[in-house]
């Protein structure tokens, strides 16, 4: 599921490129060839281990070397959902009840196992046929996926990937190719979701602002709700140091969907997009950029 795109000339021809992303994909990146049409280059431009859960992408130059850089939104660090190259998270979509329709069903490894991420009664409520194995919760919480499914069943089945949650820049090393950087602790407690990226504190080097949370996950996992909104102070290099709130300004409650700066008069403002909330107006000018 594509959750963003934009456009930047990454390879500085003069042409709009395209760079997309989204749910168990990687940042994609294709290659405007000047005669409508758009080639994919992700595999070239070294992107193609870069599957995530990602929620907004933007573009700067955020080391001053006048290539556009990629900023991106991911799930973060803080929850259960742990994913590297050689354990991906995981998602098997396939008619596993045998009933026309098709489940979902998302893993995540413990140890050198991958265990479905569901409660036995969620399991049975959709697919019936496996009640009778699992009577009790007792005879289901040491299941792996194997064990559940048959191997033609787990083989014809798609099968989606995820192998870094981290939000995380990708520096353009002006040769066609990008370097992917997980940014600040401070910037993983949450799902990002908003991003805004200007040179705030006007010392020539841009910085980021990021808010998300997601409040609508199940039980099991809990609600993420640990972002306050964060101030990334740009170094010029690549690099972000994340300020306190209370030295930034930025205390941002709610779950937030978008960020968006807008010039109101000779003011500029900060619009935050809440869900379930009024849209915030942060007067800029009277934050601690």
């Amino acid at each position: 599921m594509v959750t963003d795109a934009a456009w930047l000339d990454y390879d500085k021809d003069g042409k709009q490129d395209l760079v997309i992303t989204g749910e168990y994909m990687p940042v994609r990146i294709f290659h405007n060839d000047g005669k409508g049409k758009l080639e994919e280059t992700t595999n070239n431009a070294g992107l193609q281990n870069t599957n995530g859960w990602w929620n907004r992408i933007a573009v700067a130059d955020i080391n001053n070397d006048g290539y556009s850089d990629i900023i991106a939104a991911n799930h973060g660090l803080n929850s259960r959902f742990k994913a590297t190259q050689q354990k991906p998270v995981c998602m098997y979509v396939n008619d596993f009840a045998g009933n026309g329709t098709t489940q979902q069903i998302v893993t995540c490894y413990n140890g050198d196992s991958a265990y479905p991420m569901l409660l036995r009664h969620d399991l049975v409520g959709v697919i019936p046929a496996l009640k009778k194995r699992y009577l009790k919760y007792e005879s289901y919480k040491d299941q792996t996926i194997e064990d559940i499914f048959t191997k033609e069943q787990l083989q014809t089945a798609v099968k989606l990937t995820a192998t870094t949650m981290q939000s995380s820049v990708f520096i353009n090393n002006k040769n066609g190719t990008f370097t992917g950087k997980a940014l600040p602790t401070q910037a993983q407690l949450s799902p990002m979701y908003g991003i805004t990226i200007q040179d705030f504190d006007k010392d020539g080097n841009a910085d980021i602002i990021m808010g998300g949370n997601f409040y609508e996950s199940k039980p099991e996992v809990g609600i993420y709700d640990a972002s306050y909104g964060i101030f990334l102070k740009g170094d010029g290099k690549g690099n972000f140091t994340p300020l306190s709130a209370q030295q930034s300004g930025i205390n941002i409650r709610g779950a937030v969907r978008d960020l968006s700066l807008v010039n109101v008069g000779r003011k500029q403002c900060l619009i935050v997009a809440l869900n379930n909330a009024p849209v915030r107006i942060i007067d800029a000018e009277q934050n601690r950029f």
